[in-house]
């Protein structure tokens, strides 16, 4: 079981996000917002992450992603890419946000946190 920390605005898609991620014996930890993910990070001392699902347009997401990098190094980070702005340091992949019901879009998400996994897994 992988732990996935999912930060994003849009609730449709960290539902979504996070029964997929059930469905797939994964651990998801939703969050709407950075400031949300990092008091989560401190109220429940998490197990290390395996997974970052991010939107880097976030208020603060940016400073999430630097700190969970600097007591994670090695930790992935698949960045949602709802304005196409790539110049964020520590992201793995970008994805675009699915749109509710284009499973043809869902399903390749799924293959991407597949592949970040197993770039992981190889790299441990």
């Amino acid at each position: 079981m992988k732990n996935v920390l999912i930060v994003d605005s849009d609730l449709g898609f960290i539902f979504w996000l996070a029964k997929a991620l059930v469905e797939a014996r994964h651990q998801p930890w939703p969050a709407c917002s950075a400031m949300d993910a990092i008091s989560m990070i401190k109220s429940r001392k998490l197990a290390p992450l395996d997974l970052l699902v991010v939107n880097p347009s976030l208020s603060g997401a940016t400073h999430l992603i630097s700190d969970l990098r600097r007591t994670q190094p090695d930790l992935k980070v698949l960045a949602v890419d709802p304005l196409n702005d790539r110049q964020v340091r520590g992201v793995n992949a970008w994805r675009a946000r699915p749109h509710s019901g284009d499973q043809p879009a869902r399903e390749k998400w799924l293959r991407e946190i597949d592949r970040v996994f197993k770039t992981h897994d190889r790299a441990a």
